[in-house]
C-alpha cells in the first residue's frame, strides 16, 4: 500500500504542476483590438519591403551590385534589416530621383534664360526677339 500511495501522490503533484503551468501560459496571452490604420500600415510596409526586394532581384541591379564589389546576399540581408520608415524613405527617394523625369522643366528653364539674355542684348539666339536698348 505504501508504494501505491507514493505513486498517487507523485502523479497528483505532477498533474498539479502541469495545471498551474498551463494556466499561467494562458493568462499571459492578451488580445486587443487592432485599428484599421495599424493594419493598413503593416501591410503597406510589407508591400514596400517586397517592392524593394523585387527591385533587388532584377538582373541589371544584381550586376551593378556585383560590379560595386558587394555580395548580393549581404545586400538583401541589409535590406531586410531596415526599418519600415527607412524603407518608405528609400522608396520615396527612388520615385523622386527617376532619371530624365524632369527634362521638361530643365528645357523650359534653359529657354527662359536664353530669352532673357536675348532681350537684354547679351546674346542673339532667337530671331523673334528684339533688343531692349
Amino acid at each position: 500500500m505504501g508504494i501505491l500511495n507514493i505513486s498517487k501522490k507523485s502523479i497528483a503533484i505532477v498533474l498539479s504542476a502541469q495545471l498551474i503551468l498551463a494556466t499561467q501560459a494562458v493568462t499571459m496571452a492578451q488580445a486587443e483590438m487592432v485599428g484599421t490604420d495599424a493594419a493598413i500600415n503593416k501591410y503597406t510596409a510589407l508591400a514596400s519591403r517586397n517592392a524593394l526586394m523585387d527591385e533587388m532581384q532584377r538582373a541589371d541591379v544584381q550586376a551593378e551590385i556585383v560590379a560595386l564589389g558587394i555580395d548580393p546576399i549581404e545586400a538583401e540581408a541589409r535590406l531586410a534589416a531596415l526599418s519600415d520608415a527607412e524603407i518608405a524613405t528609400m522608396l520615396t527617394q527612388m520615385e523622386n530621383d527617376s532619371a530624365g523625369a524632369d527634362i521638361v522643366g530643365t528645357l523650359f528653364t534653359i529657354f527662359v534664360i536664353l530669352l532673357v539674355t536675348d532681350l537684354l542684348c547679351f546674346t542673339r539666339f532667337f530671331n523673334f526677339t528684339r533688343c531692349v536698348r
